[in-house]
Order: C-alpha cells, then sequence, then structure tokens
C-alpha cells in the first residue's frame, strides 16, 4: 500500500492526469502522416489516373487518422477534465465523505474529489498500467495530488476491482473514468461493479466515465438493486465517451 504523508504541502508542478491510449495516439499519428505523405507524392505524379486516385484516397484516411490521434490528445489534456468536473458535480458531495476512484491512474476524479472533500478522504486503486495510460504509476497520482494541494487526504492503493480491499458499506462514493471496459470478460466486470455496490454505503453514489460496455453497466447495477440515475453521451472526450450515474438502493 502507499499512502499519502499527512501535512500540507506546497505546490511544486504543474498537475499531469496522462495520456490515454498512448500506444493508440503514437500509432494513428506516425501511420496518419506516413499516409499524408504518401498521398502527396503520389497526387503530385499527375493530373489523373492510379496514382492520382490513390493519393486522394491516401490523404483523406492519414489526414484522418491524424486528427483522430490530435483529438485523443485534446480529449487527454482537456477534455476529460471538464468531463471529470460534470461528473462530480452530478454527484453533490457534500464534502466530508470517503470517495473511492477504481482504475485512478494518475488520479483525474481521485483528485477531483479530494479538491472538494475538505473535511473527507479519497482513495484510489489501480494496477497501473502502462498501456492504458503513459507514465502510470502511484507515484506519479501522488505527485498529482501535491501538485493540486490535496496530498494530505488522498490515498492510493495497489488493487483489482474484481476484489476490493474495503469492507462492505464503507465508501460513500465510487468513481471511475476509463477504467472499467480494461476487465477484458463481461463476468469480470459484472464482479467489479457486484464489488462496487457492495463497499458502498446504503444511498452511495457511483459515477463512471467510459467509452464502451456503459449499457451493460446499467444492467448490472439495476440487477445489484441500484437506481441508475442517467446515462448520457460525454461531449468532450474521444473516442466517444459516455457517462452513468446510479445509487445503491
Amino acid at each position: 500500500m502507499t499512502t499519502a504523508s499527512a501535512g500540507p504541502t506546497r505546490s511544486i508542478r504543474r498537475a499531469d492526469y496522462g495520456l490515454d491510449a498512448p500506444g493508440v495516439v503514437r500509432t494513428l499519428g506516425a501511420l496518419g502522416a506516413a499516409l499524408v505523405v504518401a498521398g502527396i507524392v503520389l497526387f503530385m505524379r499527375g493530373s489523373g489516373g492510379s496514382a492520382h486516385t490513390l493519393g486522394r484516397i491516401a490523404l483523406w484516411m492519414g489526414g484522418s487518422w491524424v486528427a483522430a490521434a490530435l483529438l485523443m490528445v485534446a480529449s487527454s489534456r482537456a477534455g476529460k477534465l471538464r468531463a471529470r468536473d460534470r461528473l462530480l458535480d452530478r454527484l453533490a458531495l457534500r464534502g466530508d465523505e470517503t470517495v473511492l476512484d477504481v482504475g485512478c491512474g494518475h488520479g483525474l476524479l481521485l483528485i477531483g474529489a479530494a479538491r472538494r472533500l475538505p473535511s473527507g478522504h479519497a482513495i484510489g486503486i489501480d494496477l497501473w498500467s502502462q498501456k492504458d495510460q503513459a507514465a502510470n504509476s502511484a507515484e506519479a497520482t501522488l505527485a498529482n495530488a501535491d501538485a493540486e494541494g490535496v496530498r494530505e487526504r488522498v490515498e492510493v492503493r495497489n488493487g483489482d476491482m474484481r476484489e476490493l480491499p474495503f469492507a462492505d458499506a464503507s465508501i460513500d462514493a465510487v468513481v471511475s473514468s476509463l477504467a472499467i471496459h480494461n476487465v477484458p470478460s463481461s463476468a469480470d466486470r459484472a464482479r467489479a461493479l457486484a464489488e462496487i455496490v457492495r463497499v458502498l454505503k446504503p444511498g452511495g453514489r457511483i459515477g463512471v466515465l467510459d467509452i464502451a460496455h456503459i449499457d451493460e453497466y446499467a444492467r448490472v447495477l439495476r440487477d445489484l438493486g441500484c437506481t441508475v440515475d442517467r446515462v448520457a453521451l460525454v461531449p468532450t472526450i474521444f473516442p466517444p465517451t459516455r457517462e452513468l450515474t446510479a445509487r445503491r438502493g
């Protein structure tokens, strides 16, 4: 377990919440740029014929891939922060709760919640995959908490969302951003959601952002006795992402 040290600290850096899916961004950017260059070469070879047609296709495909990579970067650097704030607004935190961020990564929701908990506590768990977020580590998350001035009320742990290391009904709210879809099977995703519901207090709130399986999450949560309040598209994250908010019965 890694925990934050007590006592206030002075911000010494700007928080960095990581580049999501860095391998995808690099691949789209590199292949897209290569196709754009190839398209320009083919297009300039003549005013007609197959080379000209192939050049136009390569330019269109390459430009689309480069645009997708740029949108993903913009989403990681700005769009997901706006989505974070809207989701946390909907949870209507009082400020004295214990909030758990499942798959916290660099602490986007974790630290956002901690900023709203002057007398509360925010806990993040993660397996710290490098595939899903660049330079992902507990140390990076705590450095972000330090930079945001909330380290004294932030804790991070190594943990699997399918086996949450918390007692039944011990958490006021659970949040998760772009994490649950990484669990490979529907059975294990259902297990993770069951764990989220288990650790929630009666009436506890759930807020999820994800790029896939949101309808599945809603169905599972209803089967577990939760009330699903909202399922909606998030306009500021790319690839297309949806949010879900729910309450334990």
